[in-house]
Formats: structure tokens, sequence, C-alpha cells
């Protein structure tokens, strides 16, 4: 007798159950990472207070979406390998890869000008303009406004 294969058919629901989970696992190692950092008081807070605030509102958030989603009757199956979600992967390892060796504009702006081609089918030059404004202005408020040093080009 051959074996017979179970097929993985997932839906909306364990995904969004697997989502829950994971986020509260996170929130809970965040908790965890933040426990030697002293909170203050109220009226003062530490450098630990913030933190702690956004683990636990990590942690309830994904508690919701898991009671939500476990009070849910139905669920609507859905495909995974969207190339989407893998070109963001890749594309956001390539820019972790050329953000110092070309600098932060070059690099944003070809990382914004990709998903203005490819998800939103933008032609290319409207994708160069609109990506090359963006990366200048995030620079400009980021380096300007707020005083955040950035890579510079350093290759011109």
């Amino acid at each position: 007798m051959g074996k017979r294969m179970s097929t993985f058919r997932p839906t909306q629901r364990s995904g969004d159950l697997v989502t829950a989970i994971v986020l509260f696992l996170i929130g809970v190692v965040w908790l965890v990472g933040v426990l030697d950092m002293p909170k203050g008081e109220f009226s003062v807070p530490g450098p630990g207070f913030f933190p702690s605030l956004l683990g636990v509102a990590l942690c309830v958030a994904s508690a919701a979406l898991a009671g939500k989603v476990l009070m849910a009757r139905t669920s609507v199956r859905v495909p995974i390998g969207n190339w989407h979600i893998w070109s963001t992967g890749i594309v956001l390892v390539v820019l972790a890869l050329l953000f110092e060796p070309l600098g932060f504009v070059p690099s944003v702006a070809l990382f914004i000008g990709f998903f203005l081609k490819c998800l939103a089918g933008f032609r290319w030059t409207t994708c160069a303009l609109a990506a090359t404004a963006a990366a200048g202005a995030v620079y400009w408020i980021f380096s300007h406004l707020l005083g955040v040093p950035l890579p510079p080009v350093t290759w011109l």
C-alpha cells in the first residue's frame, strides 16, 4: 500500500493564527529583554518604560487577533508563494547590502523605484522621478530636521 500524502491547504484563519502567535512570542521576548532596564515612575519614566509599554501592547494586540481568529467560523483558502512577498524579502536584503556602499539616497531610491515599478506598475520615468524625490525628501528630513546621520554618497 502506498503512503497517502496529506496536502496542507493554507487558509486565512491559519495564517492569522500563526501571525498572532509569532507576534505574541516577539512581544514576550521583547519584554524579557527589557526586564533589566529601569522603568522609572509614571511621572518620570525611565529608559525601560516605553519599551515595556510597547511589549505589552504587542502582546495584547496579538492576543486580541488570536481571539478574533478563534471566534471566526469560516475561513478562505489562500495561496502561498505570492511573488510580491518573496520579492519584498529579497529586495530588503539587497537594500541592506547596498546601504553602506551606495549611500542612503541611491539605495533607498532604488528600493522605492523597484516597488513603484513592480507593485504599482508605473512607467520607468515616473518611478525614477518619484523614487529620487522621495529618497531625497526622507534624507533631508532625517539629516536636517531630526539630526540623524545617514551614510553619505561616498562613491561620487
